[in-house]
């Protein structure tokens, strides 16, 4: 089990930056390079490979490597359908 301390801090990197939460549901259920993600967000892939490294670090996202090409995944889908739930209810209260 994780610390308060991981868990407060695993948040505040993750809502610091919008680009972090984009990149995290973009590859929600999917395999995505950094390439496919910076296109699909457009986003400058300076800016994903970024996102995806400290993604990487917090254990988040996982990177894996199929035909000479690196992809990236959640390591649980639950991220993203908890920031979808979040966000949901936010909205809700306005």
């Amino acid at each position: 089990m994780y610390s308060h301390n991981y868990v407060d801090e695993t948040l505040k990197n993750i809502f610091s930056d919008s680009g972090i939460v984009n990149v995290i549901c973009s590859v929600y259920e999917q395999e995505l390079t950094s390439l496919a993600i910076a296109s699909l967000l457009n986003i400058d892939a300076e800016m994903i490979n970024s996102h995806l490294k400290k993604l990487l670090d917090l254990k988040l996202v996982k990177k894996l490597r199929k035909e000479n090409q690196e992809y990236y995944t959640l390591t649980s889908p639950k991220i993203c359908d908890s920031i979808l739930m979040l966000k949901d209810a936010i909205n809700g209260i306005r």
